[in-house]
């Protein structure tokens, strides 16, 4: 017999995508009415089941907010008699329960509330079709690993895993439910649908369970790239088990490397722009939902306009083209790591200011780290880090993503050049200045 389940997790009810200046679009795009469009959907394409991986409600503040829409959206699959089948995360993991239990629907089974493994079947006339396990997050971080002590009893009918966690190597550690790969694998299960990560992944195993991470299904940050949205699942028996994921995030965001090598003007840069873009919605899905294509560019290469790339894109914020019928694409940010178009080298044995900071471009570069390179290291990436800690900037960034020693280089490297240039200006000023 064929079974149809969608699954989903991440949705964060509550949020709405990072989309500047277009307050309509990003009402259209919000997690709410993404949740809506996923039971929609699922209506549509007459589903035995739902799954809901945790982090479906935005925290504590989310939730009365949240309320109305989940109960709406459960009760309206229950009288398509769907069976919703779904796991708390460390987002929501005090608030859904609290939601839920209102709900009083034979037709919702939240599993394994408390940290303990539980188990549910979907039923058709009395027989039992699918098997479904999970564990809910206890608390706000978990830093055991949850399949310690798990077993799983023989069944006839296929078994799906529910399970919001994060996946990490043996010897790794999380905050948040960290297991591995191939102890997930290894279960005696069809498929393990997971939470946590928002980034969409798939892994198919001849051998053992296949691993799914939904991802979130509206894309809500540039920090969640590529094409989102929720899974369509088919079983075919215990070991047949296909995985489709259904393109219907509003906004794709994107982050394109663009070589200006071969750019010395101002229309070569617009048109290198414009190719971008192009070739970014080149790569849509058939029925993408796509309205905004939000592109993150970073320029490299060597090019004479090294100094000047950031006057000539001050108002590339407001460029908005169309690049497919009711589809507008923008440019979120530059990253400007293009080098001068001069001998690095060369410059670097000068005994002056330009060529001091030469050499130290080329260390950055090479990664080649000397005593006076380690301190500047260490001094941006703890300056790096108390910026984005900043209470001023916490609508800017996303707080889990502290940036390392890595971030602070390619700033280094990126500032390094354009300061370069600056100093060469000004030196050739001075220079052919008259007395």
């Amino acid at each position: 017999m064929t079974l149809k389940v969608l699954a989903t997790g991440d949705i964060h009810m509550g949020r709405t995508p990072s989309v500047r200046d277009n307050p309509e679009l990003a009402e259209r795009a919000s997690a709410i009415h993404m949740w809506e469009a996923i039971v929609e959907k699922a209506i549509d394409m007459k589903v035995d089941a739902v799954l809901l991986s945790g982090d479906i409600v935005n925290e504590k503040n989310r939730l009365y907010e949240a309320t109305g829409p989940l109960e709406r959206g459960i009760n309206k699959l229950a009288d398509q008699d769907i069976h919703s089948y779904a796991v708390a995360g460390n987002h929501d993991w005090d608030v859904f329960p609290r939601i839920v239990k209102n709900l009083g629907s034979s037709h919702f089974h939240l599993l394994g509330e408390g940290g303990t493994w539980g188990e549910a079947y979907l039923e058709r006339e009395g027989q039992r079709l699918l098997r479904l396990v999970g564990w809910s997050f206890p608390a706000r971080h978990v830093r055991q690993n949850p399949l310690e002590g798990f077993r799983l009893a023989e069944s006839d009918v296929p078994t799906i895993g529910l399970l919001h966690a994060d996946l990490v190597t043996k010897e790794s550690a999380s905050d948040y439910a960290p297991v591995s790969l191939s102890e997930l694998q290894h279960q005696n299960l069809a498929l393990w649908v997971l939470g946590h990560i928002h980034k969409p992944q798939h892994w198919n195993s001849h051998a053992g369970a296949q691993v799914l991470y939904p991802g979130s299904p509206q894309a809500l940050s540039p920090s969640e790239p590529g094409i989102h949205g929720p899974w369509m699942i088919t079983l075919e028996g215990s070991h047949s088990v296909t995985c489709q994921k259904l393109p219907m995030s509003r906004i794709r965001y994107e982050q394109r490397e663009v070589d200006l090598t071969e750019v010395s003007t101002e229309d070569d840069l617009r048109k290198a722009i414009f190719d971008a873009q192009d070739a970014e919605w080149e790569g849509r899905l058939e029925g993408e939902a796509t309205e905004l294509l939000s592109l993150r560019l970073t320029f490299v290469g060597a090019t004479p306009l090294c100094g000047e790339i950031d006057a000539l894109t001050d108002n590339l914020d407001k460029l908005e083209r169309p690049v497919d019928d009711g589809v507008l694409a923008v440019i979120d940010k530059v990253a400007n790591l293009t080098q001068p178009a001069i001998d690095l080298k060369e410059l670097a044995t000068q005994r002056d200011p330009a060529g001091e900071l030469a050499r130290t471009l080329l260390a950055l570069e090479s990664g080649e780290e000397d005593e006076t390179v380690s301190k500047l290291l260490d001094a941006a990436t703890a300056r790096l880090q108390k910026v984005h800690r900043a209470g001023a900037f916490s609508a800017i960034f996303d707080r889990e993503q502290i940036p390392d020693r890595e971030a602070a280089r390619e700033l280094l490297i990126q500032q390094s050049r354009q300061f370069i240039e600056a100093l060469r200006a000004q030196k050739y000023v001075r220079e052919e200045a008259p007395a």
